[in-house]
Formats: C-alpha cells, structure tokens, sequence
C-alpha cells in the first residue's frame, strides 16, 4: 500500500521516525538536485541536504499545514543554501548540471535533440550547458532561485510563492525578468 506524503507526515508529526525516513528518501534526490543547481557543488550539496533533513525533522511540529511539506521542505533547503553561500561568500569549485531536472549531468543525444550522435554534437552540447551554467550564476539571486525551482524543479507558481513567501505577482515578474536577463547573458558569449 502506498501511503501519501501527508500521512506520513502526520505520523512523523506524533513521532515515528520511519515515516519520516521514508519522506526523506522520497524528496532526496528532489531536494539534492535543487541544492545541487543552486550551489553547483556536489559536495556541498550534500551537506546541504543532510542539513535541511535534519533541520525538519527537528522542527516537524511548526508546520502548520501538512499539505504544504514540499514547499517547506524548499523552504528549508533554500535557507540552508543561503546561508552555506554567505558562509563561503563564493561558489567553489562549481560543477554545471543543467541538462535535465535530475541531478544527472550527462547529456545524451535525446537531450540535443538529435539522432546521430556524433562526439563533436556531444562537446557542442556540452559546452552550451557550461556556458548556460555560467550565465545562469551570474543572475541576481532572486531571479537565479525562481528559474530554478520553475524550470528546473517543475514546481508550480503558487508553489514557489509559498517557497520565497512573496506575492505570485512578484514570482512571475522574477521568472519574466531572469529569463530575459538570461538570454542577454547567452548572447553576450555567442
């Protein structure tokens, strides 16, 4: 029987730990991939999410609405995130990984769109994702999070707004003005 993230919740919420390890294997590779994309260190990724995990279990009984865990749970992974890049105050060691929503970044022919892969096409790619890494982090912050949890995350707007706990107006224009930002980034190195 498949138990929903919500009762599983409600039963971590009264105190038992195996439903909350199973929530946690069910959002870690989501939260990993966000964190991941966010800080573009797999390392630090890690610890990351490590410490968002423990940071909700920890703090399960100021949720207010159980329905609204996964956006808690962003919630928490972009503090988390926030704060390990104020520590730093940089991004070390950056690996780029924009190909697809896991944190997977190989790229295949399918993710070019074509059907004879070639090692050139497969370089070519590569080096559009590097180059797509590189605008993407020179992003104000705002934008750079909202392109994320849109795009890369699929989450959905009023998600998001839940998230950064702003106005849905104030996602969209974020989205609207860092693709637009984006794109004058990735033609400047054309």
């Amino acid at each position: 029987m498949h138990r929903t993230d919500e009762s599983l919740l409600l039963e971590a919420i009264r105190g038992d730990d195996c439903s909350f390890s199973e929530l946690a294997r069910r959002w870690e590779k989501k939260i990993f991939g966000f964190v991941f994309r966010y800080n573009g260190n797999r390392e630090d990724s890690q610890d990351v999410v490590q410490s968002t995990f423990i940071k909700a279990y920890k703090n399960l009984d100021k949720l207010q609405d159980t329905g609204s865990f996964s956006a808690w749970l962003y919630r928490i992974a972009l503090n988390e995130c926030r704060i390990g890049f104020r520590k730093s105050n940089r991004i070390r060691d950056r690996e780029v990984s924009f190909g697809s929503r896991d944190e997977s970044s190989s790229v295949t022919g399918a993710d070019l769109g074509v059907d004879n892969v070639t090692p050139e096409r497969i370089l070519s790619g590569r080096e559009e994702l590097n180059r797509l890494g590189e605008a993407f982090y020179r992003l104000p912050g705002e934008q750079r999070e909202v392109i994320l949890m849109r795009e890369y995350q699929g989450l959905r707007f009023r998600e998001i707004s839940e998230v950064l706990d702003v106005p849905l107006s104030t996602v969209k224009s974020r989205l609207y003005l860092g693709l637009k930002t984006l794109r004058k980034f990735m033609e400047e190195t054309q």
